[in-house]
C-alpha cells in the first residue's frame, strides 16, 4: 500500500489517458474553431458569488458540491464547478458586452465538485463547452446542437440519444413553477427529503431526482411545454424542425430539465445509451441549454445566450467502451543506444537530428552491456534502436536495427534521417504560430503569400455527419439522468 493516495474521487491521468484527453481536444478544438469559437480560459479558482449567483444557491452545485479554496486565511475562493458562469464572468469584466455581438467563446477545463464519486463522476473532472452571447434566434441552439451530432459522427461515437424540452422564458417560470408545485404538493409526504426542500426552492430540480419514487411522481407532472408562452412554443417548434431538417435524430423528454437556475427556453442532453452505462440511471455525455437572464443577472445588459458543455472523462470511456482507437503511442519509437561508456553528449548529438526531423526518440542514458541496453528499448516497446559505439557503428557509422523485423544495418550518419524513417514514421511538430503575417493580409484577410503559407499546414478536412435515424415519436417516457459532468 502507497504512503500517500490522490483523494478521494479524484485520480491520476496515466500517459495513455492523457494522451486520449489530448486527442479529444485537438479534435474539439478544432471544430470549434471551424464554427468561429475562439478559445477562452478562466482561473480555476472563482469568487463563490460567481457561481452563488448564477447557477442558484438551492442548487447541488451552490449548497454542498463546491470545493472552498482559502488564501492566508481568508476565504470566499473556490475551485470552479463549472464553466458558463465563469466564462459570463469574463464576458461582463473584460467589457467584450460592449463588442460586436454575438461573441462565442471554446473552453477545454478541468471542473470541481464535491459530489459523491461514482460510475463516471469524478470530483475533479474535466469539459468542453461553447458559449454564444447575444444570439436570441434558434439557430444558434441548433448549431450548438448540430456541432456535438456532427463531432460525434467524425469521432464514430454512435452510442448515445439526444433528448430535449422547454422550460419556459424568464418571465414565465414564475407560473410554471406555480402550477408544477401546486402538482408537487399533493405527494409532499412521499418524496424524499431533498425533493421536500427542491419543493420549497427550485420545484423543477424534483425532475432530477434519481429516487424511483420521486421519479414516479414526476412523470405525472404537469408537462412544461404546456405551460410555456406562445413565444416559447414558437421557438421550441422552430428547434424541432430544425433538428428534423438536419436529420438529428432526437427524443422529446418531458421532465427534461437541468439543474442550474439560470436555464431559460431551450434545455437539451446527449445521454449514453449503451447499457454497461445506464444501470444505474441515465448518463449524460453532453448538455446545455439556453440562459437568456444570465448576463443581466450577473450585472450586465439584457443579453440572450446559449451553451452546452461535454464531459470529456464521459466520452472518453464511452468511446473505448464502444471499441474506438483513442490517442495514440506514448512510447518513443526509436532508442539511442551506444557500447561506448561516458558518452551521454554523443548520443544525445545523435539524437537530436531525428527529433529535428520529426522522430519520437529516446536515449539510452546507461553504461549497462549493449544487449541489456536492446533489452530495455524492447520493454519500452520502441521500434527501432539506433547504436553507436561498437567496432562497425564507428567512424561515422551506426546501426539502425529494426526491433520489429529484427534486421539491422550499418549507415552513415548522414543517411541516418532517411534509414530510420523507412521504419517508423515522423511526428510533425506543431507550429507556433499559424496565420498570416500582417503585410500579407488582403481585403479579405490573406493574399498569396498568406495562402502560400498556410498550404503547408495540413488540416484534414472531413464531412459532417449525423447521427443516423429520424425524429422519435414526442411524448416517448424519460428516465432519471446523471448530471454526467456536462453542465
Amino acid at each position: 500500500m502507497p504512503t500517500y493516495q490522490a483523494p478521494r474521487g479524484m485520480r491520476d491521468l496515466l500517459p495513455e489517458e492523457a494522451a486520449g484527453f489530448d486527442a479529444l481536444q485537438a479534435v474539439i478544438q478544432a471544430r470549434a474553431l471551424r464554427y468561429g469559437y475562439p478559445r477562452i480560459d478562466t482561473p480555476i479558482v472563482e469568487d463563490r458569488q460567481v457561481f452563488l449567483r448564477s447557477v442558484g444557491e438551492t442548487s447541488d452545485v451552490g449548497s454542498k458540491e463546491m470545493f472552498d479554496v482559502s488564501l492566508h486565511g481568508a476565504g470566499g475562493l473556490v475551485l470552479r464547478p463549472e464553466g458558463t458562469a465563469a466564462v459570463t464572468r469574463a464576458y461582463l469584466e473584460r467589457g467584450l458586452h460592449r463588442a460586436p455581438q454575438p461573441q462565442r467563446f471554446f473552453y477545454f477545463e478541468p471542473m470541481f465538485r464535491g459530489q459523491r464519486p461514482q460510475l463516471l463522476r469524478y470530483r475533479q473532472f474535466w469539459q468542453w463547452g461553447l458559449e454564444c452571447y447575444g444570439a436570441g434566434e434558434p439557430g444558434a441552439d441548433l448549431e450548438q446542437m448540430e456541432f456535438t451530432a456532427g463531432l460525434f459522427a467524425d469521432i464514430g461515437f454512435t452510442e448515445y440519444v439526444l433528448k430535449v424540452n422547454t422550460v419556459g422564458e424568464t418571465s414565465a417560470q414564475p407560473t410554471i413553477k406555480e402550477a408544477l408545485r401546486a402538482y408537487f404538493e399533493r405527494f409532499r409526504d412521499e418524496l424524499d427529503d431533498d425533493c421536500k426542500a427542491r419543493l420549497d426552492t427550485n420545484v423543477m430540480r424534483i425532475f432530477d431526482c434519481k429516487n424511483a419514487r420521486d421519479r414516479q411522481i414526476a412523470a405525472g407532472a404537469p408537462k412544461l411545454r404546456d405551460l410555456v408562452s406562445d413565444a416559447d412554443k414558437a421557438h421550441f417548434a422552430a428547434i424541432t424542425e430544425g433538428l428534423d431538417r438536419l436529420n438529428i435524430a432526437f427524443v422529446v423528454d418531458e421532465t427534461l430539465a437541468r439543474g442550474f437556475d439560470y436555464y431559460t427556453r431551450t434545455v437539451f442532453e446527449f445521454h449514453l445509451a449503451n447499457p454497461e452505462f445506464t444501470k444505474a440511471g441515465d448518463i449524460a455525455v453532453a448538455g446545455g441549454g439556453r440562459y437568456d437572464g444570465l448576463v443581466q443577472t450577473m450585472g450586465g445588459p439584457p443579453t440572450p445566450g446559449i451553451g452546452i458543455a461535454g464531459g470529456v472523462d464521459v466520452l472518453y470511456y464511452a468511446l473505448k467502451q464502444q471499441g474506438v482507437r483513442v490517442g495514440g503511442e506514448t512510447d518513443a519509437d526509436v532508442y539511442i543506444l551506444s557500447a561506448e561508456k561516458g558518452d551521454g553528449a554523443d548520443r544525445l548529438q545523435l539524437a537530436t537530428p531525428l527529433r529535428a526531423a520529426g522522430f519520437s526518440v529516446a536515449v539510452e542514458y546507461s553504461d549497462r552491456p549493449l544487449d541489456k541496453q536492446l533489452e530495455s528499448a524492447v520493454k519500452h516497446r520502441a521500434k527501432v534502436a539506433v547504436i553507436r559505439g561498437t567496432p562497425e557503428a564507428r567512424g561515422g557509422n551506426v546501426i539502425v536495427r529494426d526491433l520489429v523485423a529484427k534486421t539491422q544495418r550499418v549507415t552513415r550518419l548522414a543517411a541516418v534521417v532517411t534509414e530510420v524513417g523507412r521504419h517508423v514514421p515522423k511526428r510533425p511538430a506543431p507550429r507556433l504560430y499559424d496565420g498570416p503575417d500582417d503585410h500579407d493580409r488582403g481585403a479579405a484577410g490573406g493574399g498569396p503569400a498568406a495562402r502560400s503559407r498556410r498550404a503547408h499546414v495540413h488540416r484534414p478536412a472531413r464531412p459532417l455527419r449525423h447521427h443516423p435515424g429520424g425524429r422519435a415519436r414526442e411524448g416517448e417516457p424519460g428516465s432519471s439522468r446523471s448530471a454526467g459532468q456536462s453542465a
